[in-house]
């Protein structure tokens, strides 16, 4: 008989999880929201994290979360969060390495801090799950202009959502000069427009509507943080830690950008105003295979969105962790055919009816300087609907998303106690 105590191993190496952009909220980015915590982002995290207690991992005890703002640049992020929480996790385990599991952004964070010189040799697995390591397309749109046109989603894309909600938020704080807000708030989203290894990914339409490549070398949008860490990327070998990248396919993902020069717009576009993008489906709604997968290191694919990856991964990472094979949950009630997404300036709130047999996920928060917003997820948005109720006299502002729907504005004046249905 086979001892099968012999091949299955409690785990005793730590793990150190960094979420992904959008991933953790406090005070710190929100104050009235608390301590750190993965804010809207829990309904694909939370799942992840109880995947990882399945495996034998208790969080607190030798599974720890590097919450980090997201808004600063990576660099930084790397030193104030993911480092102190690594120290955290060797002091309460006695270990003299921990594991990284990252998603997304936050494998550019991990790798900020592995192949830089604070690191203190405490890393034996850096496993990357869907992180652009090459940057991400949509990400320059969103930088240099502060949007992105209209991509024509197949599938819900959460990141998107969620970028457009900031921007908005942004653009309402500092409406003079909503561009130089983002770049003065939001730096991070320098560090992950495409980089020197990224493929071309800018056609060019010149005012005589001839159509060219315009090659990294001339974009004055350059990505010196990730151009860095590629360059001296043979420090991750050098250090001896091993990698594994996890990249998504078969989902719709924005690979290249049209661009025009606009007179108008010059000063915003500084390398021309995007106006269409080119898509692949090599790629996991946000990134693309070929981004994810630059660096050397065990390689996988999994057919998937960018969020859908982290739950599709769980044999793999049993494998790398090497844990006790316990039976998977069916985490098919996480994927969502439609959206609402509510932002809103006034002083109000939002009411949110549905019928019994609409099955919908919400999330709803006022936040401060009387800003709001509202996450509608689910299978199907009939049986929904939206009021605003005023509670003085106030002007309201509201922008509304909805899945394949174009976005748009509310702009009202009520007096206090009116209500007026939105959706």
């Amino acid at each position: 008989m086979i001892n099968r105590a012999l091949f299955s191993r409690k785990p005793k190496i730590p793990i150190v999880f960094v979420p992904g952009l959008f991933g953790s909220m406090s005070d710190v980015i929100l104050p009235g929201t608390g301590n750190w915590h993965f804010g809207l982002a829990g309904i694909v995290y939370q799942p992840f994290i109880k995947m990882l207690e399945r495996m034998g991992y208790k969080e607190g005890e030798d599974l720890f979360i590097a919450y980090y703002d997201w808004r600063k640049p990576i660099e930084s992020n790397a030193k104030h969060y993911l480092l102190p929480v690594i120290e955290e996790a060797k002091g309460k385990t006695a270990s003299k390495k921990v594991n990284i599991i990252s998603h997304s952004m936050g494998g550019l964070v991990s790798r900020a801090y592995v192949q830089s010189k604070l690191y203190h040799n405490d890393v034996d697995q850096l496993i990357m799950i869907a992180t652009p390591n090459a940057g991400s397309a949509p990400n320059f749109s969103f930088w240099t202009g502060g949007e992105m046109p209209d991509t024509d989603d197949t599938s819900v894309n959460l990141v998107h959502i969620y970028m457009k909600v900031y921007l908005w938020l942004l653009s309402q704080l500092h409406p003079q000069n909503p561009i130089e807000a983002i770049h003065s708030h939001f730096p991070s989203l320098g560090d992950i427009v495409p980089s020197r290894l990224y493929e071309n990914y800018i056609i060019e339409h010149s005012y005589s509507n001839i159509m060219q490549w315009k090659p990294y070398s001339k974009l004055k949008t350059k990505n010196p943080f990730l151009d860095h860490l590629n360059e001296k990327q043979y420090t991750l070998s050098e250090r001896g830690i091993r990698l594994c990248i996890i990249a998504g396919i078969g989902i719709s993902t924005v690979q290249r950008l049209e661009v025009t020069k606009d007179k108008k717009h010059d000063k915003q576009w500084v390398d021309g105003r995007v106006v269409r993008t080119i898509k692949t489906e090599s790629g996991d709604g946000n990134a693309t295979a070929s981004s994810v997968c630059i660096l050397k290191g065990d390689q996988y694919i999994l057919p998937g969105t960018h969020n859908e990856i982290l739950l599709k991964s769980e044999s793999i990472l049993r494998k790398k962790l090497w844990t006790d094979r316990n039976e998977g949950e069916d985490y098919s009630s996480l994927t969502w055919n439609e959206y609402i997404v509510l932002c809103w300036s006034g002083e109000g709130e939002l009411l949110i009816q549905k019928d019994d047999s609409c099955e919908v996920t919400v999330y709803q928060d006022n936040i401060v300087y009387g800003f709001g917003y509202a996450f509608i997820l689910g299978k199907s948005m009939s049986g929904i609907k939206v009021y605003y109720h005023a509670n003085q006299d106030s002007e309201l502002k509201c922008r509304v998303s909805r899945f394949k729907v174009e976005d748009f504005m509310i702009h009202r004046r009520l007096n206090k106690k009116e209500q007026i249905q939105i959706i």
